[in-house]
């Protein structure tokens, strides 16, 4: 096992989170949010420190960075990191325990939203501050560890074809040299970009900062209780609609525009995604929830999708069901959403549906290419779409098993287990925002951190790992 190599990676996540650290210092110096400010200094001590030891001591790491090792250091990173976000939540003046604070500092990493926080509008912006960043940041790792696994050939954990700029076949090492930069720097000018279109809108600046560092991480961290209090036109509604556009196609989609290398072949998948969002989104509008206004209708089938799950919508038809299967169906393989991702249920439904052609006449001849493109569906990836199916529906079952326990009626047993799967916040757009996660036992808190964790860096990496260290040939 490279140790080395895996300290080295994750120091230099704890260093970027010194620098988030570092913004909150001069935030709460500048704003007078003194009585935060000491929390800040230790996170930032404590990141900076632990960084510099963990990049040096790492360093001069072997350039053969096995897929074992990368998910080591994948887990190793959403469960040591998310401890020194919570500090911050753990020494403010709100009496947060230290279960709550790194249950907070976990949804927010994993970019799914749930809070124990549940009077928001007396939190000082310091600390609302504090947990888009981490959420941020999450989303960041999440695109960079998808990046950096996708060229394997132990396990097909993404399809090669979707990354752009040749990293097909490119270790660990040279993708995270070949994408490290480039990532940064469309995630960063997409977040600006974000920001100057809110602000555009009428938007304080804090607000959307805030909102830009969701949308583009697929988070759920407001910064108010209700987004309708923050976003109180069509035109805001609209924009953030389209700002959610961002985790849902392939992140490398932008890139690809901006340096005029787009072709069509490269993303039939966001062509798919993009042509399914505008449908579902005219057929509810015209048959279903025309009093609810177009731009609150795609705003809550783009939040789904997206897995953000923030939304103004608002109807006296009980669509949650079909809301929460969209965050099942997710986004792109490559992007910050999470969720069975869309390319998966393609696959499913598409080789399902020729088995079933086949019976019927058997002589024919199977197109098993994937979408329009001159790809095809392998046997390896019908076989990960199907594990990952079949670990996803297991999970949601056992997860909810467990919250049943909690006194949770059955139905938001099931709705919370399917949310948490998908790193979803539990907003009213599935019926579940009355839910309060402080008054939840200690146990279902622990539970629902192990299952935001697995479902953020998919289940079944967890599954390779123990078939690596127990179940050895």
């Amino acid at each position: 096992m490279n140790y080395k190599g895996i300290l080295f990676f994750l120091g230099v996540f704890t260093l970027i989170l010194s620098l988030f650290s570092f913004v909150n210092i001069f935030y709460s110096i500048y704003f007078d949010f003194i009585i935060s400010l000491n929390s800040y200094l230790i996170t930032f001590s404590a990141s900076l420190i632990l960084g510099i030891f963990f990049y040096f001591f790492g360093k001069n790491h072997s350039k053969d960075i096995s897929l074992t090792d990368q998910i080591i250091f994948i887990l190793l990173s959403f469960i040591l990191i998310p401890v020194l976000i919570s500090i911050p939540y753990y020494l403010s003046i709100y009496n947060i325990t230290f279960l709550d604070a790194y249950f907070e500092s976990i949804s927010g990493f994993t970019t799914t939203g749930f809070s124990i926080i549940y009077d928001i509008k007396n939190i000082d912006e310091a600390l609302i501050l504090w947990r888009s960043s981490s959420q941020w940041m999450g989303g960041f790792l999440f695109l960079f560890v998808v990046i950096g696994t996708v060229g394997s050939k132990q396990i097909k954990i993404k399809p090669a074809y979707l990354i752009s700029g040749g990293a097909s076949g490119r270790n660990f090492y040279n993708n995270f040299n070949y994408n490290f930069i480039k990532i940064l720097l469309i995630y960063f000018i997409s977040t600006i970009f974000v920001i100057f279109l809110y602000s555009l809108t009428d938007l304080r600046l804090l607000d959307s900062v805030n909102l830009a560092f969701t949308a583009v991480s697929s988070g759920g961290f407001l910064p108010t209780e209700n987004l309708s209090i923050i976003l109180k036109n069509d035109l805001q509604i609209f924009i953030f609609s389209i700002t959610l556009l961002i985790p849902i196609f392939n992140f490398f989609l932008f890139y690809d525009i901006f340096s005029r290398q787009f072709l069509f072949k490269n993303h039939y998948e966001d062509l798919h995604l993009g042509l399914l969002i505008i449908l579902l989104s005219l057929f509810f509008y015209f048959f279903l929830i025309p009093e609810s206004g177009f731009a609150n209708v795609l705003f809550a089938i783009t939040s789904s999708i997206s897995t953000s799950g923030v939304s103004t919508y608002s109807s006296n038809l009980d669509l949650s069901l079909f809301f929460i299967l969209l965050t099942i169906l997710g986004g792109s393989l490559i992007s910050t959403s999470s969720g069975f991702k869309y390319t998966r249920v393609y696959i499913l439904l598409k080789i399902s549906y020729q088995e079933i052609y086949r019976l019927v006449k058997p002589i024919t001849i199977i197109d098993k290419n994937l979408y329009n493109s001159e790809v095809k569906i392998d046997e390896q990836d019908l076989k990960i779409a199907f594990l990952c199916f079949l670990f996803f529906i297991i999970s949601i079952f056992v997860l909810a098993c467990i919250l049943t326990f909690d006194y949770l009626s059955f139905e938001n047993s099931f709705k919370l287990s399917i949310l948490t799967l998908t790193n979803t916040v539990s907003s009213a757009l599935y019926g579940m925002d009355n839910l309060n996660f402080l008054d939840l036992n200690e146990f279902t808190k622990m539970s629902l951190i192990l299952f935001m964790i697995l479902a953020k860096i998919e289940i079944i990496t967890v599954i390779y790992l123990i078939k690596k260290f127990i179940f050895r040939e």
